[in-house]
């Protein structure tokens, strides 16, 4: 896929090459996510997917936790993120309620082509000065490698923009969305991490936010 053709699928799409899920994807048809190794961390830590997000799960319990997962390639799909990010947090990451322990944000930032894994200081530093120091656990760096099937697992063809991908307690996607998100389908994202994970029915803070292409399901 090349440059034209996802500037051409950006603008058929309005930056949503992948339809946000309508339902929680059941969890016979869910798929884990994708293996990626030797990935690296804010913190430095090195990790591989998908242990990285079910490393909290002692009791290996599908709704134990959920974990949204936001990729992005470039600048551009990093700027949408946000609009997902942002009310999760605000709802069910709190530092002062139970929540917080049960869902989680991991933003995974994929740098292509072998060229570039020469500028990898520079990349990471840049990053580390535009993340607050509290998210440098959970924000992974991936440099240099050909990941194709990983993004057709995902179907991530095009990566002008950015994808989100939520997690149950087994590591596996039970929604997905990509580009910005509207209000709506924000809302419908933590209503699915409550789905997933019933403990943060009763403990989640309410968010300020409650105020066509493919469909992974």
């Amino acid at each position: 896929y090349g440059y034209f053709w996802m500037m051409k699928d950006l603008n058929e799409t309005e930056s949503k090459p992948i339809l946000t899920s309508k339902k929680l994807i059941a969890e016979e048809s869910a798929q884990e996510f994708p293996a990626l190794d030797s990935l690296v961390s804010l913190s430095g830590e090195t990790v591989n997917l998908p242990d990285f997000f079910t490393r909290n799960n002692r009791a290996k319990d599908s709704e134990a936790q959920c974990t949204l997962v936001a990729i992005s390639f470039k600048d551009h799909g990093f700027k949408l993120l946000p609009s997902w990010i942002d009310p999760f947090k605000e709802a069910l990451c709190q530092d002062d309620n139970s929540s917080g322990r049960r869902a989680e944000v991991v933003h995974l930032s994929i740098t292509e082509g072998w060229f570039l894994k020469f500028m990898r200081s520079i990349i990471i530093n840049g990053f580390k000065k535009n993340t607050p120091l509290e998210d440098h656990d959970t924000t992974l760096l991936s440099f240099g490698a050909t990941i194709e099937e990983f993004r057709d697992v995902l179907r991530m063809h095009n990566n002008m923009t950015g994808y989100i991908y939520l997690l149950d307690g087994f590591g596996r996607v039970r929604f997905a969305g990509s580009g910005g998100a509207s209000p709506d389908e924000a809302e419908s994202l933590i209503a699915a991490a409550k789905d997933i994970t019933p403990l943060l029915k009763n403990s989640a803070t309410p968010s300020k936010h409650s105020r066509g292409r493919k469909v992974l399901n």
